[in-house]
């Protein structure tokens, strides 16, 4: 039943509800029920009659086989509403007048049968429908009353009012079922949306709890990146500004190597961080061009100072549609993540592969590589990698190497390398068609 329709008309033009479904089968085994009665009644009281009368017997056949069918074949299923209520109550009313007319007309005991087809009116229609047809079986019992000799007035005025009455008080009984199962439906409905808005709270509040925890985190961990590098800016300039003429030469490039190599640090972390607030904004570009993949590899062997540790196979392939700097980047960050979990002078696996239309990198290491639980947040924004705090970075890395991967129109994703380790792998679609960008970068220094 539609809610916006609470007075239950069955008008509807499609098929029936799952609701009125279920009122129709009750009708049909009501009217299995009634032609059992009513056959069981007539035939003992044979005795006190002279005969079976056939018309009797065929309307009881008839009856028979269409209470049968509409409670096995379940034709409400597959008719429209208007059809079947329609040829449902044809039926049942032309039964019944075929009834009251082949036993006895005016003196039949079985026009009560009417009133039994109103109570199944009254729960498909409305209260005016219900009446209407009130009306039309009183017309058709006067039809049976005519045939039979005649309308007597005594029982004008017994029956016909009975039958409206009942027909008025069955159909208002029936609007107010409708109405109150149209309000029970709405509220139940209601208490839904507000479970299921309550849910999304719910789950929207503990995201934003996640999120603060994570901010809260990464202030502190990028407070530490911060004040680390700092620290050591600052010592050098006091040292140098304090004891500079006396200190020696060698000592002197030592301590400003360090200082470049912080300074270094801190201008990596300040990118990483406008690079996010570009991502989450939407406001990163790329410049995809084919590239020369070993010329990606080197660049990013030489960012992360591990040219004696990365063992690289190209596998042949000579070119990678990509933006040249964010590919370096993805790059550098990967190898960078083996770098800080394998082992001291542990190997470092860049492997490339060429499918029919993309081209995977695959960066694995000997590490203990990442728990199955925790592969799918390691990618999550201010994450880091283990559990040990001496471990530099501020958990932006894989995060914007996952991102700028997407950007690409790629995936990623992280495995458990053969023999322990961690197992990074990305894919990246290709176009063919285009020609290498050589340009005047330097040649590849990687071990192959």
């Amino acid at each position: 039943m539609s809610r916006s329709d609470t007075s239950g008309t069955g008008a509807s033009r499609g098929a029936l509800s799952p609701e009125e479904c279920r009122t129709e089968r009750s009708i049909a085994l009501v009217r299995m029920a009634v032609v059992a009665v009513v056959a069981v009644v007539y035939l003992s009281s044979t005795g006190i009659r002279p005969a079976v009368r056939p018309l009797a017997l065929s309307v009881l056949v008839l009856a028979a086989v269409c209470a049968f069918w509409s409670l096995l074949a379940r034709p409400y299923e597959a008719m429209s509403a208007n059809r079947f209520r329609a040829a449902t109550l044809l039926v049942d009313a032309t039964l019944i007048t075929l009834w009251c007319v082949a036993t006895g007309g005016t003196d039949s005991e079985y026009w009560t049968l009417y009133l039994i087809a109103l109570i199944a009116v009254a729960m498909r229609f409305s209260l005016m429908e219900t009446l209407f047809s009130a009306l039309g079986l009183a017309v058709l019992y006067v039809i049976v009353l005519s045939i039979n000799g005649g309308v007597s007035r005594a029982v004008l005025m017994s029956r016909l009012p009975l039958l409206a009455i009942a027909g008025f008080a069955l159909g208002v009984l029936a609007q107010q079922r409708r109405t109150h199962q149209v309000q029970r439906e709405l509220l139940a409905e209601i208490a839904e949306d507000r479970s299921r808005a309550l849910a999304e709270e719910q789950a929207l509040v503990a995201r934003l709890r996640e999120v603060d925890l994570a901010k809260s985190e990464f202030v502190a961990v990028a407070s530490h990146e911060f004040r680390t590098p700092l620290a050591s800016i600052l010592g050098v300039l006091s040292t140098l500004r304090t004891h500079g003429d006396g200190l020696d030469p060698a000592l002197r490039e030592e301590l400003l190597a360090g200082a470049e190599t912080q300074a270094q640090r801190l201008a990596r972390l300040v990118d990483d961080l406008l690079t996010v607030a570009r991502i989450e904004d939407g406001a990163l570009r790329l410049d995809v061009q084919a590239i020369e993949a070993d010329w990606l590899i080197s660049q990013a062997i030489q960012v992360s100072r591990t040219a004696d540790r990365v063992q690289a196979d190209l596998g042949g392939v000579q070119t990678i549609r990509c933006d040249a700097d964010q590919m370096v980047r993805v790059l550098t960050n990967l190898i960078d993540n083996a770098r800080k979990y394998s082992p001291p002078d542990g190997p470092i696996f860049v492997t490339v592969t060429e499918g029919p239309s993309a081209i995977s990198v695959s960066v694995r290491d000997e590490g203990p590589g990442i728990p199955k639980e925790r592969r799918a947040e390691v990618f999550d924004r201010f994450k880091r990698l283990g559990e040990k705090p001496q471990k530099p970075g501020a958990g932006l890395g894989l995060y914007i190497t996952r991102s700028l991967v997407e950007a690409h129109g790629g995936t990623i994703r992280v495995d458990e390398a053969p023999g322990g380790g961690a197992d990074f792998t990305f894919t990246i679609p290709q176009t063919e068609g285009e020609q290498p960008v050589s340009a005047d970068r330097p040649a590849a220094t990687t071990t192959v």
